[in-house]
């Protein structure tokens, strides 16, 4: 196993205290024993641990993702430092090129952030869940205050004075209306964004009950991507905004393999979590899973890379499309699926050994891309294709009978968290 990208905390506080937020807000506390920030020694041991696991593996592209609590409360002089060593030591030195980005609530952007990012050449993200009143029913500072005004401040700022265009992430509402939020990713002008699956897990899973017409309580989640793909689809390509996850599952779909993520396709989850004071862990949205259950014990100063990996949950995340239960194993998408991300499947009962809980919307959506996919090609392309729908698939499955399938090796692992 290899990682070839960090989430790196350097600030564990946050100016926002959104209400859905897997840091603060969903039972896990470790972030009290964490210091504030990422200290200077830290970001040294951590290069140097790069270096050894690339120079061992081979790889010649490595990407930091700066994240948080917020990362913009972290002091400017930090990511001059950490992008220059990284840079001196990784690439001057060893030819290993290095991206960087950063994911940010927009807040703190000012015009001399924007000439730092253009400085060091690190890419922006910032996170926006719509239109005013949907984006300020969550994403609220301490006082309770939303946060919609700011974060579009600091948009503005960034796409007047960043020499890339930023984008935007957002995290799925089903009670807010698809074409308008679609509609208002338009109309601030950003060339692309992407739709975040609201975190949930069996023991906390996600709003079913939508008011939008049109939305139905089986699979809402999908009802509302398709209203939104539908309308993105049958725009002409020149003036089409980028969705990752619908670029995602289209990529997938024309069988490039190599193209899926987290959340969809077979390949392996090549990133680790690296907290601000050098702890090693799995990705943060498993702290959904329970107060501390990421914490693994291991740190960049005792644990290499490798090491790190081979803990319990690091190891499962990295093969989380292959270590699959197997009732995904069994259905008939599961190359596209890839048995969703890895914290949707759990339960304290059956630890990981579940379906995701957003199967059936996994399944709406991916056969809805498919045929639609499919319909707008030239015939010559047509003639391998069989339509494959929501309902074929969920019959199939209601018809297997999985105490007579084989049960994978894995299937304990899977069930020991």
């Amino acid at each position: 196993m290899i990682v070839d990208s960090l989430v790196i905390k350097v600030a564990s506080r946050c100016n926002l205290n959104c209400s859905y937020c897997y840091v603060y807000n969903l039972g896990d506390t470790t972030y009290l024993k964490q210091p504030k920030f990422m200290s200077y020694n830290t970001v040294d041991i951590m290069i140097d641990r790069i270096l050894v696991h690339c120079l061992k593996n081979n790889l010649k592209n490595f990407l930091f993702i700066f994240h948080g609590g917020e990362p913009l409360l972290q002091k400017k002089d930090f990511f001059r430092y950490t992008i220059n060593k990284a840079n001196q030591i990784l690439f001057d030195n060893n030819q290993i090129k290095c991206a960087f980005s950063v994911q940010t609530n927009g807040i703190l952007i000012t015009k001399e952030w924007c000439e730092l990012f253009n400085e060091l050449k690190i890419g922006l993200g910032i996170s926006l869940d719509g239109v005013k009143e949907v984006n300020d029913s969550y994403r609220v500072d301490h006082k309770g205050k939303g946060s919609y005004d700011n974060v579009v401040k600091g948009l503005e700022i960034a796409k007047e004075y960043s020499e890339h265009s930023p984008g935007v992430l957002s995290v799925i509402n089903i009670d807010a209306d698809p074409i308008k939020a679609y509609e208002h990713m338009k109309n601030i002008n950003i060339d692309f964004f992407d739709l975040l699956w609201p975190h949930a897990t069996h023991d906390i899973p996600p709003e079913k009950k939508s008011r939008i017409e049109g939305i139905s309580r089986e699979t809402p989640h999908a009802d509302w991507l398709i209203k939104i793909f539908d309308l993105w689809y049958g725009e002409k390509v020149d003036t089409k905004i980028e969705i990752s996850i619908f670029d995602t599952l289209l990529s997938l779909l024309f069988g490039n393999e190599f193209s899926g993520n987290e959340d969809f396709g077979l390949t392996d989850n090549d990133v680790l979590v690296i907290e601000a004071n050098g702890d090693i862990q799995a990705v943060g949205s498993l702290n959904i899973c329970g107060n501390g259950f990421t914490t693994s014990g291991a740190n960049l100063r005792t644990h290499s890379f490798s090491e790190a990996l081979e803990t319990k949950l690091a190891k499962l995340y990295n093969q989380s499309h292959k270590m699959l239960p197997k009732k995904c194993i069994s259905c008939p998408i599961v190359e596209i699926c890839g048995g969703g991300h890895i914290h949707t499947r759990f339960s304290k009962k059956n630890g990981f050994n579940n379906a995701s809980i957003y199967c059936n919307d996994y399944i709406k959506l991916i056969t809805h891309i498919r045929r639609e996919m499919y319909s707008s090609l030239p015939d010559k392309y047509k003639r391998d294709y069989s339509d494959i729908t929501y309902e074929d698939i969920k019959s199939y499955m209601n018809q297997l009978n999985l105490d007579k399938l084989e049960t994978p090796q894995h299937a304990r692992e899977l069930n020991s968290f």
